[in-house]
């Protein structure tokens, strides 16, 4: 029997909801939740990683129109201070191996990754393949 699900605090819906106004105002926004191929959210699964069985659930992935597979992981953190290219890469970095493990869960060959942060316009992507 699954568990009931956790209660939301209200500031946590606030940030939820500024996140969505913000993705809504911001073309790459738009772009990621529009309407695209073979496209999932909150998308849950469980996958054999490092002989571990693990389960992962990825915030958006889809195939946009040149047949790319796209992963994308939401962030809704904030930044303090000045040098907000500095922080989206060392959370690019923070995160690399997340969205790697889903890419490998996903089977997919070759896929683009992707850091949303909405509440500061932020984007990081790369290119990632798998290996056979």
């Amino acid at each position: 029997m699954p568990s009931p699900p956790r209660p939301v605090s209200s500031s946590h819906q606030a940030t939820a909801a500024a996140a969505l106004a913000a993705s809504l105002e911001d073309p790459k926004g738009r772009w990621l939740l529009g309407p695209q191929r073979e496209s999932r959210n909150e998308y849950r699964l469980t996958a054999l990683i490092d002989e571990e069985r693990r389960t992962l659930v990825i915030d958006r992935t889809f195939v946009d129109s040149e047949g790319k597979r796209w992963i994308v992981d939401y962030k809704t953190s904030g930044h303090e201070g000045a040098d907000v290219e500095a922080f989206l890469e060392r959370e690019k970095e923070r995160y690399r191996a997340q969205l790697e493990s889903y890419a490998a869960a996903l089977a997919a060959g070759s896929s683009v990754l992707g850091l949303y942060f909405p509440l500061l316009a932020g984007w990081r992507e790369w290119e990632h393949k798998n290996q056979p």
